[in-house]
């Protein structure tokens, strides 16, 4: 348990010591609903799921439009807190310089439950993402890594939540970053569990993207969905 704590706050502060200032950093205010569902494909066998999660990011340039992602796929339950998946995902955004772009992409990801207890939650999701952007031959491929920590509240369905999320280019075509530690997220809120199957995570996000030129700063109101099954 404890060696588990060391290695995820460990993972933590490297994300954030990987932070890297630039010239000029534009700064944009967000919001990002955002859903995560679940289940058993069939009731036959039900460690074979579905998943589903799709999300938006609004800001507040003068388009108003950021991202639009719908992620879909299916895996197996290996073990009781940890499940395998693959599946495609379709990605739209519009930089602010009003440039919209159309990508394509296969993911595998696992998600793991790395510690549940009465105190404290510690889950992981890594996912590697191989990204066809339409205007482009050239395939791009990044890891992300997820922490998050839950700590609920006792005699309550409310819970302190907090994650971070790295994201890292494997290789660098045109049309990407060109930085290995290109992306950086976090978040910190409150959850509230809504049934035994469902819960909604509400809070303050920071998104830094560091593309080739000038750094990106994204603060905003998050509001996620989370049904499993």
């Amino acid at each position: 348990m404890r060696l588990h704590i060391k290695r995820t706050w460990g993972l933590l502060l490297v994300l954030l010591v990987c932070q890297k200032t630039h010239a000029e950093t534009k700064n944009y205010a967000s919001l990002w609903p955002t859903g995560v569902f679940i289940g058993p494909i069939t009731h036959n066998d039900e460690k074979w799921k579905y998943y589903f999660e799709p999300r938006l990011i609004v800001l507040n340039d003068r388009y108003g439009f950021g991202e639009l992602h719908f992620y879909y796929g299916t895996g197996y339950q290996l073990a009781p807190n940890f499940t395998p998946y693959v599946g495609g995902a379709y990605f739209l955004s519009e930089n602010t310089e009003g440039v919209i772009s159309h990508e394509n992409v296969i993911w595998q990801q696992f998600l793991w439950d790395i510690s549940k207890t009465d105190f404290l939650k510690i889950s992981n999701r890594s996912r590697l993402e191989e990204r066809k952007n339409t205007l482009y031959s050239e395939w791009s491929a990044r890891l992300r890594e997820q922490i998050t920590l839950k700590i609920p509240v006792k005699n309550t369905k409310y819970s302190l939540v907090t994650f971070e999320e790295g994201f890292f280019n494997l290789n660098h075509p045109s049309w990407v970053s060109d930085k290995f530690f290109a992306e950086n997220r976090f978040f910190f809120g409150i959850g509230k569990e809504l049934s035994k199957t469902a819960n909604v995570d509400i809070g303050y996000i920071n998104e830094i993207k560091l593309p080739r030129h000038d750094q990106e700063i994204l603060n905003g109101l998050y509001i996620k969905i989370n049904v499993s099954q």
